[in-house]
């Protein structure tokens, strides 16, 4: 006999299997958005770098240009006007204080110097017969003064011999030979001239002169520069010019001769303004070891105006200008929070913090900009770093 299955049993049945199959669907549902939403949370957290605020020593800095030129440069003239006749010097050589640079024909010159020697001579020699005059003037005249005195002779004789005694006494020989003496110091001091000498030890820079050139006293002959200091010339602004001191030492640059600056110390300080620049002249000086710096060459000067020591300081990337003053973005616990900072001198590439931070506190220095604080942050290169 055929055992026939009851309706309400089929329908519980297919009951249990449908609740089954919706769980089924209910979990896979579940799972899938759970993995999706966490992807999602990693994907929205921004990737920054970041860096560990600590302490340093800061230095600012004035930077001014300039070009070197010798401690000492001359251009060498010569005083009168000739026809060079040698140039025993070329450019880069060497000459010593007195040295001679180039002569010019001194045959004119010489032959008015003997010219002169013979005036003089012969001035020498009328004085000397005046002198001799004057003696003998003198003692005629006190003779003949006695035998006025006792009648022997006349008053027109007396007078004749007083007149010569006066002729006598003239100082005009002695006024020609001075004036020839000195008319032959002078052709030699023109003789002289035709020997052209350098006023300092040092190197010749420049020479434009040659064997046969004609040259005046406004021709720019030979430069001569002493390399063994060098010094440079540079402006700056009237809020600076305070923060400079005489005797302060300062470091150089030149870049045609190595990037390790040079060691200069502050040599003048113009006390006035110039007028069309509005700026202020400094002189640097400094040694030339070797001789490796050469006029003309560029270069910089750093002038140390504020230094901080042991402060805190973080990289001036990491800096965000806010219209109530700076800010900077720490790390914590994955976030981002925005400190209000207040700061102090900067040297270019970190600046100081007077307040708001913490030694060791990690700061973001690259995709900080467009941050809000409590944003989710991901430290690139590795795990997120957080601040005690």
């Amino acid at each position: 006999m055929t055992r026939r299955i009851s309706p309400v049993y089929w329908a519980g049945i297919l009951t249990g299997v449908l609740v089954l199959m919706l769980s089924l669907v209910l979990y896979g549902c579940g799972s899938s958005s759970t993995t999706q939403s966490s992807t999602t949370a990693r994907s929205l957290a921004v990737p920054v770098a970041v860096e560990t605020a600590k302490r340093c020593d800061v230095v600012k800095e004035l930077v001014a240009s300039g070009q070197l030129v010798g401690e000492q440069s001359v251009v060498v003239s010569p005083r009168i006007t000739g026809k060079v006749t040698s140039v025993p010097v070329e450019v880069g050589t060497d000459v010593s204080a007195g040295g001679t640079l180039f002569t010019l024909d001194e045959s004119d010159i010489r032959a008015q110097v003997r010219q002169s020697e013979a005036a003089v001579e012969v001035a020498r020699a009328k004085q000397k017969v005046a002198v001799d005059n004057r003696e003998n003037a003198s003692k005629q005249y006190e003779r003949y003064k006695q035998l006025y005195e006792q009648g022997a002779v006349s008053a027109d004789t007396f007078e004749s011999y007083e007149l010569k005694l006066k002729q006598a006494l003239s100082e005009e020989p002695e006024a020609t030979l001075a004036q020839c003496q000195a008319t032959l110091d002078y052709q030699l001091n023109q003789l002289a001239n035709t020997v052209i000498l350098s006023p300092i030890a040092g190197t010749v820079a420049q020479r434009s002169v040659e064997v046969g050139s004609i040259v005046t006293s406004t021709t720019q002959a030979v430069t001569v520069v002493d390399l063994s200091r060098v010094k440079v010339q540079v402006s700056v602004g009237e809020q600076q010019i305070g923060k400079i001191i005489q005797g302060q030492e300062v470091k150089v640059v030149v870049p045609a001769v190595r990037t390790e600056p040079f060691t200069g110390v502050v040599a003048g300080l113009s006390p006035a303004a110039d007028d069309k620049t509005k700026s202020y002249l400094v002189e640097v000086k400094m040694d030339n070891p070797g001789r490796v710096l050469k006029q003309g060459m560029f270069a910089e000067v750093h002038f140390t105006t504020d230094k901080s020591e042991g402060v805190l300081a973080v990289p001036v990337d990491a800096l965000v200008a806010r219209s109530g003053g700076n800010v900077v973005y720490t790390v914590r616990d994955g976030m981002a929070r925005e400190v209000q900072v207040k700061t102090g001198i900067s040297d270019g590439k970190v600046t100081e913090i007077v307040s708001g931070l913490q030694e060791g506190d990690q700061v973001i220095v690259l995709g900080q900009q467009g941050l809000v604080d409590g944003a989710r942050v991901a430290v690139s290169g590795g795990q997120e770093k957080q601040s005690n």
